[in-house]
């Protein structure tokens, strides 16, 4: 599909269907026609497509859109392209159309950015939470926050209207420090979804470590449910980290096989094994494993034990009947399949891979970073107004603004051109 937006999407329409009984600037507003579309500069022929005519403001951009649905494949639409650019069309650029979509009030700024995150999502998970995001989830608790605010800020500023002695005790009825501590209280909630929404947007960096022949590889494959890691007796045989993903509970995990924990005699392994402290130091969660057929050695662990940190006896088939219970809190065997269940929950458990907040909100970095500063701007206010009382009203409401222009970036109220340019250059040219 090759689709044009703006002014003049209809008359440029117009001359790529030459000959149309029904030209695309006379069609209904969101009907189609099938047309024959045509090369102006020589008038050869390049497809017969569906024509669609979308008119201003009813449309995805706000703008008349005109979307021509070709045949497929790479060549037929690539000829509508370079058609329409000799006719005096633009070549969008990254998130173009979305940013139109903004510019021309058809959407929030957070509802934008979901169109993006739906598009990449790796997942079922990700996809509900930036379908819950693009359905305004998001902007509605923003907008609570942000009215909250103001209504405060309102309250606070009242009391500049009275003399120092009628605003005596003003600031009791106002709840001033109670309604502050419950709307930084808020931020703070919504900007902890931000590794849940990272996790479902990036994906969890999953570390397998341990000794050599800790059945790292084999895991690996068995998690995977295919042979992409070489597994072999001899010790030693992963020299670098392999990294594949996989969905796991409508989580993307990367997991990553490593070189086995040693004191390596070669460079090739000492670098494998450096490589391997650097991933599990860098990991969201590092799978330790133990052989259940070899006495443990904690000097085979990537760090001490945390909540970051899950221990695994490895080759449970093979465990021998004098080892004691408790060495093992997870036990899983990838031969025969033993504890493979219970360890995917337990991955997914230490994750914390709950779903997300009120409304299946997850933020991204972007969110959280500008919900920390209204959270800040928030605590200041309560700081300066506990030292000055009333006659503190002035600067204490300042800051509450500045908490709610953080607010405003968020949903789009309030944004610069870089702003932009940051958000929708992460787009692709399509959308």
């Amino acid at each position: 599909m090759v689709r044009i937006s703006g002014e003049g999407a209809l008359a440029i329409a117009d001359k790529l269907c030459p000959g149309a009984k029904v030209p695309p600037s006379e069609l209904p507003a969101g009907s189609f026609r099938l047309a024959r579309l045509r090369d102006p500069r020589d008038g050869s022929a390049i497809d017969e497509a569906l024509v669609l005519v979308f008119r201003a403001p009813h449309s995805y951009t706000g703008e008349d859109v005109v979307e021509f649905q070709t045949h497929g494949g790479r060549a037929a639409p690539s000829r509508v392209l370079d058609a329409l650019l000799a006719l005096g069309a633009a070549a969008a650029g990254p998130g173009e159309f979305t940013r139109r979509a903004f510019l021309n009030g058809r959407v929030a700024l957070d509802r934008a950015e979901a169109v993006m995150d739906l598009v990449s999502a790796q997942g079922d998970r990700a996809a509900r939470a930036a379908a819950e995001q693009l359905s305004g989830a998001l902007g509605r608790r923003v907008d609570a926050i942000w009215e909250d605010l103001l209504a405060l800020c309102a309250d606070l500023e009242a009391t500049l209207d009275f003399t120092d002695e009628e605003a005596e005790g003003l600031a009791a009825p106002i709840r001033f420090d109670e309604r502050a501590a419950a709307i930084a209280g808020s931020l703070r909630d919504l900007a902890a979804t931000a590794r849940t929404g990272r996790l479902l947007r990036e994906g969890a960096l999953v570390v397998l470590s341990g000794p050599p022949n800790a059945g790292k590889s084999t895991l690996f494959n068995r998690l995977l449910g295919e042979r992409r890691a070489i597994v072999a007796p001899e010790a030693g045989t992963t020299r670098d980290s392999l990294e594949e993903t996989l969905l796991l509970g409508g989580i993307p995990v990367r997991l990553v096989d490593t070189a086995g924990l040693r004191e390596a005699g070669s460079a090739v392994e000492r670098e494998g094994v450096e490589r391997a402290r650097d991933l599990a130091a860098r990991a969201d969660l590092v799978l330790a494993l133990r052989p259940a057929d070899e006495a443990p050695d904690d000097r085979a662990v990537a760090r001490p034990d945390g909540p970051r940190t899950l221990f695994v006896e490895t080759k449970a088939d093979l465990r021998p009947a004098s080892r004691a219970e408790a060495d093992a809190p997870l036990r899983v065997s990838a031969v025969t399949g033993e504890g493979i269940p219970e360890l995917e929950r337990a991955i997914l458990a230490a994750l914390g891979t709950d779903p997300a907040g009120e409304g299946g909100v997850a933020v991204s970095e972007r969110h959280a970073a500008l919900l920390r500063e209204a959270a800040a701007s928030v605590d200041e206010a309560r700081a300066i107004f506990d030292d000055g009382a009333e006659a503190a009203a002035v600067p204490a409401a300042d800051r509450l603004r500045d908490a709610a222009e953080s607010l405003a970036r968020i949903t789009g109220r309030s944004y610069t051109e870089s702003l932009l340019d940051a958000v929708f250059g992460k787009f692709c040219v399509g959308k």
